[in-house]
């Protein structure tokens, strides 16, 4: 009997060593993921308005991926087809005490972004919203929290309402309102760029369209179990409607999910892997 319990606790042990050993290598085996998203009837055949890399959900604590593969994928797409921007969709820490980590990693982004002569953006995140003005600062990005930028298409040279909003966090959440484009500004098409997807089941009234959100938050579940437990401690709405990354229409708005780059409470990632995305967008 002893024997057989001793069998059986080390087949668990050992069962409970592969998952995390694959967990460890999910997380630190970064995936390029490639996307469309078109508006309305725009088709998505040949060069696109807008060519980005985005990349979310940093968690610097907890992130296998070394800042250099991120910097040799900035490089290799921009070399390839060029880029429009490079965006992070938020949360850089786990804890706002220890943005300090995270500076190096950002810094090195942006001083290849300056190279590059692209633009580098971010919101922040809920595990953000703690940090004070002058932490956040400190960090190399142009911050789009409540501010609308106006890129070029490379296609026809039409303006592209790039805009975003900040996150402040699990408790007592605000959801903030998108930026009103600015008057006298004939756009093709609105992104906003948005840490929480939640966000569009509960958008103030505005008086203009978002066409596209694009948004982190979800990391994909992070560890995959048949049940879904990994969804209910969570205070969000999407992944209850099977939502948790890809491209979706959402009330009558293209909304676009990564995956993001690090994990939270455990350096382990299980059926979904760490991803950085290069989307190109078609504008109507």
């Amino acid at each position: 009997m002893r024997i057989a319990v001793i069998i059986i606790l080390t087949a668990i042990l050992a069962i409970g060593v592969c998952i995390f050993v694959w967990g460890l290598i999910e997380a630190a085996c970064l995936k390029v993921v490639r996307d469309k998203i078109a508006v309305g009837n725009a088709s998505s055949e040949g060069s696109s308005d807008l060519r980005i890399i985005y990349f979310s959900d940093l968690h610097k604590e907890f992130c296998l991926v070394p800042v250099k593969r991120i910097l040799k994928v900035i490089r290799e797409e921009y070399e390839a087809s060029g880029l429009d921007a490079v965006v992070f969709g938020g949360d850089i820490c786990n804890k706002a005490k220890h943005a300090p980590m995270a500076l190096p990693y950002i810094t090195a982004i942006a001083e290849l972004c300056t190279e590059l002569k692209v633009p580098f953006m971010a919101v922040t995140g809920n595990h953000d919203a703690k940090m004070d003005a002058e932490e956040l600062g400190a960090f190399p990005f142009d911050n789009m929290n409540g501010c609308i930028k106006y890129l070029k298409s490379r296609r026809d040279g039409r303006y592209i309402a790039f805009a975003g909003v900040g996150d402040t966090g699990r408790h007592e959440r605000v959801w903030m309102t998108p930026p009103a484009p600015s008057a006298g500004i004939d756009y093709a098409s609105y992104i906003l760029l948005s840490h929480n997807p939640d966000l569009i089941l509960h958008m103030p009234s505005i008086p203009f369209k978002v066409d596209v959100m694009i948004s982190g938050h979800i990391h994909g579940g992070q560890i995959r179990t048949p049940l879904g437990i990994e969804f209910w401690l969570r205070r969000d709405d999407l992944p209850y409607r099977g939502i948790i990354s890809g491209l979706h229409d959402i009330e009558g708005t293209k909304v676009y999910i990564s995956k993001g780059l690090g994990c939270v409470l455990l350096p382990i990632r299980i059926c979904a892997r760490s991803e950085v995305n290069v989307i190109d967008l078609y504008c109507e």
